[in-house]
């Protein structure tokens, strides 16, 4: 158990619900403005966040540079972060890229040519992945209009029928990709046009677009999503360039704004708003507690259709680098971060017992020999679904079919300790959409 005074917790958590309440549990979160639009949060998955804490200044630890440490997240995880991704994103969308593998379909070359297309998207979906514990800032603005564009799945499910008719559509003189809505774009529609082997369209008979879609040959089908999949990828890639530039200086600088003094509460608000959200509500629910059926938002025994990457079932591998990146901007790399913060106001338990816990959600997606999708498939039954039950709720005996469970059970240690010591240590409110959310 932490070793922390819970009296100073409840009178701390009490003057944050003070400070956070009259607005009904609406508004948003106090990102700064000098630059650039307020920050909003995502359009489905993360509803609108508490009011922030009415005073940007920390008056349990005075003495700590506050603004300093914005600094450090900023400079060494946040804007490399988005380096990478703009590096890795341009790659997937350079002609060394997608467009290889789309002229090598119907050749002897075509089955390598995928593969290592796949590798470039990874890299690309891993880049993305990093960055999504801090949406915060540009890449959040005007209801996550870049976010979507680079990927879109913390806000919408997939629309396979909507990228089969944009597949057919594109040939139009009046075909303009940046007006099709998010569930058509991004790297997960990247995933659905490359790596789904299933070629006959997912729309229903009657939808007129694509009634003779499954007349096509093979070569012609795969070449037509292929073409789609390049457009999609230059604009995921010039998504990513403009969040990159928003906050160089020789952009938008929106660094400036985040690392202010005068903007300190406000940025360490937008910050801890978008790590709770991103780990209670997108990494642990979204992405494994609905497909397996352990979040009530899954309303049979299982989810499996809800996966993240259910085509190359990679879903594991964006989690353990959700995780990773959290690690990374918690402790700011090797500067100076939220740990130290928390720290110094005299809680070193609670800095360790996060990175324990997140350690040991690792372990458990290193140790797994099953992909998320394949163990929600199987979890059909009555007895199955006891079996995730048990292992959510004591995760920490590893099951070759149930680790998914068990993950979800390690995510929500993390979460309980994000939702209540961190913001109580912090002094920043909670969140609007996880308040009434106790799993």
């Amino acid at each position: 158990m932490l070793n922390i005074d819970l009296t100073k917790v409840i009178l701390i958590t009490g003057a944050i619900a003070l400070t956070g309440c009259g607005g009904g549990g609406g508004g948003s979160s106090a990102t700064p403005t000098a630059s650039t639009p307020a920050a909003s949060t995502p359009a489905v998955s993360t509803p609108a966040a508490s009011t922030p804490a009415a005073s940007t200044s920390l008056s349990s630890s005075d003495d700590f540079d506050l603004a300093g440490m914005l600094v450090d997240i900023a400079d060494k995880v946040m804007i490399p972060n988005y380096t990478t991704l703009s590096t890795a994103t341009s790659a997937l969308s350079a002609s060394t890229g997608i467009d290889t593998y789309c002229s090598s379909i119907g050749t002897s070359g075509e089955a390598a040519a995928q593969s290592a297309v796949k590798i470039v998207w990874q890299d690309a979906v891993n880049a993305m992945q990093k960055t999504e514990s801090h949406a915060v800032g540009p890449i959040a603005n005007n209801d996550d209009t870049l976010r979507n564009r680079i990927h879109s799945y913390a806000n919408v499910n997939l629309g396979a029928c909507s990228i089969d008719r944009a597949v057919v559509a594109q040939t139009d003189a009046d075909f303009d990709l940046s007006v099709r809505s998010s569930n058509q774009r991004g790297l997960g529609a990247i995933e659905y046009l490359l790596f789904n082997t299933t070629l006959t369209t997912s729309c229903a008979p009657q939808i007129t677009e694509t009634s003779s879609w499954d007349a096509l040959t093979t070569t012609d089908q795969k070449s037509q999503r292929c073409t789609y999949a390049s457009k999609v990828a230059t604009d995921v890639a010039s998504a990513a360039s403009s969040v990159l530039t928003s906050w160089q200086a020789s952009g938008n600088d929106y660094r400036a704004t985040f690392v202010s003094e005068g903007n300190a509460g406000a940025s360490l608000q937008a910050l801890t708003d978008g790590i709770i959200v991103h780990m209670d509500k997108e990494a642990k629910d979204r992405k494994v507690g609905i497909p397996t059926g352990v979040k009530e938002e899954c309303s049979s025994f299982s989810c499996a259709s809800l996966v993240e990457f259910p085509y190359t079932e990679t879903s594991s591998a964006a989690i353990k680098n959700n995780l990773q990146g959290f690690r990374s901007l918690f402790t700011a790399g090797d500067g100076n971060g939220l740990d130290d913060l928390i720290t110094e106001r005299g809680y070193p338990d609670v800095t360790a017992s996060l990175l324990e816990k997140t350690d040991a959600a690792l372990v458990n997606i290193d140790a797994a020999t099953v992909s998320i999708f394949d163990q929600a498939t199987a979890i059909n039954d009555a007895a199955t679904e006891t079996n995730c039950t048990n292992s959510y709720v004591s995760p920490d005996t590893q099951s070759t079919n149930y680790s998914a469970c068990a993950l979800t059970g390690l995510m929500k240690r993390i979460t309980d300790v994000l939702k209540i010591e961190f913001v109580a240590i912090l002094e920043v409110n909670l969140p609007g959409s996880v308040q009434s959310d106790n799993d």
